[in-house]
């Protein structure tokens, strides 16, 4: 193998780790509107769907990139980032924007196959975190509601692509477990970096431990109540109420885990690494699948 080709196989696995492909699981919200809008009974409705992840799985890589190179000088200065390849300088600007031309155009080609509707939210959820990069994750609070705010896209996305409308419930639920999720691991970066946070995000010069644990008490008193209307308000209310307890417990030991500092500031991959945590999510997707297929209902989430 030649120079230049060993070049391009060392960019291509630069870029393919600068995606951030185990971060996939944030892109399990596109699957909302399938879900509970009773459309899994429709291959077309789950081949939409699946090209729905699959374009989000891209999108979200992309905004991983572009803000790796906005946050290249920061990014150099952290003991874990500056491994990065893009902060190391294994991954350069011109590969970089390469790599990012090969997924806009893959991603470009599954929005025009998904229609105008689920190509608009693409749009908004790219525009959203490029302005997150440059912009909006200095802002003290608005950093964490962007985030959760490109979750309620993800969402929207996801019920356009299958063809049906997200209710105020769903969308409460899922804006307020966003926003725990953030809060939680801002609260774990800010106790990780100590005296230094503010060095490698200047927003935690504003943010307090107090105020991240007020923030987190709200997300999950408005998690568990729009949870438990929006599983309450549709026909089984019931036995989706049964599933209230798998939550709790999910959430019970996200923030045991938070306050005991164990990963809290990666929560994508502390799903994976804690079993209780897992087995909670594993169980609440089982029984919350066994409750809808018994159902067979029809009417939007």
């Amino acid at each position: 193998m030649s120079t230049n080709d060993n070049a391009k196989s060392n960019n291509a696995r630069a870029f393919l780790i600068s995606l951030r492909p185990w971060e996939w699981t944030k892109n399990l919200v596109v699957f909302t509107g399938l879900v509970f809008a009773y459309q899994f009974r429709d291959p077309a409705a789950i081949g939409n769907a699946l090209l729905a992840f699959a374009a989000f799985c891209g999108l979200s890589g992309m905004a991983y990139v572009i803000n790796d190179v906005c946050d290249r000088p920061q990014d150099r200065q952290h003991p874990q980032k500056r491994q990065r390849p893009i902060a190391s300088g294994e991954l350069g600007r011109k590969a970089a924007a390469a790599g990012l031309a090969v997924v806009g155009a893959a991603v470009a080609t599954t929005c025009a196959w998904l229609g105008r509707e689920f190509a608009v939210w693409a749009v908004v959820y790219l525009l959203l975190n490029v302005a997150y990069s440059k912009w909006l994750k200095h802002v003290v609070f608005l950093d964490v509601i962007c985030v959760a705010v490109g979750f309620l896209v993800r969402v929207f996305a996801g019920c356009a692509a299958v063809g049906v409308t997200a209710s105020g419930y769903a969308i409460s639920c899922v804006f307020s477990l966003a926003l725990l999720l953030g809060a939680g691991k801002r609260r774990g970066e800010l106790l990780a970096h100590g005296e230094d946070s503010a060095q490698h995000r200047s927003v935690f010069d504003h943010y307090t431990e107090r105020m991240l644990d007020g923030t987190l008490a709200v997300a999950v008193v408005a998690t568990l109540a729009s949870y438990a209307i929006f599983v309450t308000s549709g026909k089984h209310p019931l036995a989706m109420a049964c599933t209230m307890a798998l939550v709790v417990a999910g959430v019970w030991r996200y923030l045991c885990l938070l306050y005991k500092q164990r990963g809290a500031d990666q929560p994508a991959r502390l799903v994976w690494s804690d079993w209780p945590l897992l087995l909670a999510c594993a169980a609440w997707v089982v029984v919350t699948m066994a409750i809808l297929w018994a159902s067979g209902r029809t009417t939007p989430p």
